[in-house]
């Protein structure tokens, strides 16, 4: 029996293959004497380079870089006020009857809530959030005339990233704008990220054109028609009236019934195919017609702009889309008052000039509402919708 190897597989071997090649370069050339450190599935690697690097950047045109701190300051308390404001509403919406609650998504567990086929996307993303992330916080540091220990990069398992270990003594000691600036910089950064990448959505891709095929159900008419489908072929007309939007296909199905014999024109590889098929009851509501597909969290297909063939501009589309996604909750999630996040010294240094007693108090009340809001958000999903599976 011929054995196929799925993206998944092919994801899998490769990536054992890097680590293991990796180790034993590692091992064989002393990579550790040149500031690689590998252990299985993980290495961290100092530079001195970047260090001066971010040495050099901050001191070139320091009063831009002051001015830009600011803002991502002011940035930064929007943040903070804006992430507060969706956790806390979001529970309202909970418990008032009749409101649509926004779901609150488990932490990325490749294999668990998510799926193995997004795993490229979101290391590209992660990498891109994350480096400029950092880079910020080790500009804002120079700028405070706070001493960088050490930078560079690291990654462990499939997650890649970069650091900048500041002097926490001489953190501490430096002024109060000082370490805000330089607190905030990362989710500023990350916020224009995701800007950045919706303007890229916006000049990039055309208006919706279809409703894109995530997976065909087995056992449906579908699956049982017996046309070569895949992944991101798009369904764009149905008897002959178009469909642009999954909208617009599910308001033409709501009008047609189990046993009726539909044409659905689909779009597969850049060529336009007719497939004729009968629905079967809906099992949610067996007075209404499926042909069985699924759709995902975007399932509209928008054409790009720049020549790619179909799929290669799915995926294009797919990485500036998960780029926008984690920057934004990056952005969002690193301004919330709660630790390890950097929003909650953000908030702590200021009030703490305001309170000569209980500090720590203050500072435990700040870490207990904010995880409160979110846990309650985490259970009430999970209670509403389920885990949700990427």
């Amino acid at each position: 029996m011929a054995f196929n190897l799925t993206p998944e597989i092919t994801f899998l071997i490769g990536l054992v293959v890097f680590w293991a090649v990796l180790y034993i370069l590692a091992y064989l050339l002393h990579l550790d004497k040149h500031g690689l450190d590998v252990k299985p599935a993980y290495f961290m690697f100092k530079s001195k380079a970047l260090n001066s690097s971010l040495e050099k950047l901050a001191k070139k045109q320091p009063a831009l870089w002051t001015v830009l701190s600011n803002i991502g300051l002011a940035l930064s308390f929007g943040l903070m006020a804006y992430g507060i404001y969706i956790f806390a509403n979001n529970i309202l919406r909970f418990v008032r009857l009749g409101d649509v609650a926004y779901l609150v998504p488990a932490p990325i567990i490749p294999g668990v809530t998510l799926s193995m086929y997004w795993l490229p996307f979101v290391i590209f993303a992660i990498i891109v959030v994350g480096l400029p992330h950092e880079l910020a916080h080790g500009i804002g540091a120079q700028l405070g005339n706070i001493p960088i220990l050490s930078s560079g990069f690291y990654a462990v398992l499939v997650f890649f990233g970069a650091f900048v270990e500041q002097d926490e003594k001489e953190f501490e000691k430096s002024s109060l704008l000082a370490r805000l600036r330089m607190l905030s910089a990362g989710s500023a950064v990350n916020l224009i990220t995701a800007l950045l990448a919706f303007l890229l959505l916006m000049g990039l891709f055309a208006a919706p054109a279809g409703t894109m095929i995530y997976d065909v159900r087995p056992n449906t008419p579908l699956f049982r028609s017996g046309a070569s489908l895949q992944r991101w072929d798009v369904i764009q007309a149905i008897n002959g009236t178009s469909v642009s939007t999954y909208g617009q296909y599910t308001n033409y199905m709501r009008n047609v019934g189990p046993n009726v014999t539909v044409t659905l024109t689909i779009l597969h590889a850049n060529r336009r195919e007719n497939i004729t098929l009968v629905t079967v009851p809906n099992p949610s509501n067996s007075s209404k017609g499926i042909v069985g597909f699924e759709v995902w969290f975007v399932p509209d297909y928008y054409p790009n702009r720049v020549g790619l063939d179909q799929y290669a501009g799915v995926n294009l589309y797919w990485t500036i889309f998960w780029t926008h996604i984690l920057a934004l909750s990056v952005a969002i999630f690193n301004m919330l008052p709660l630790y390890p996040f950097d929003g909650e010294r953000v908030l702590y240094y200021p009030l703490e000039r305001l309170m000569k007693k209980r500090r720590r108090e203050l500072r435990i009340a700040l870490n207990g509402f904010t995880l409160g809001l979110i846990a309650l958000n985490a259970i009430l999903s999970l209670w509403m919708y389920g885990l949700l599976r990427f």
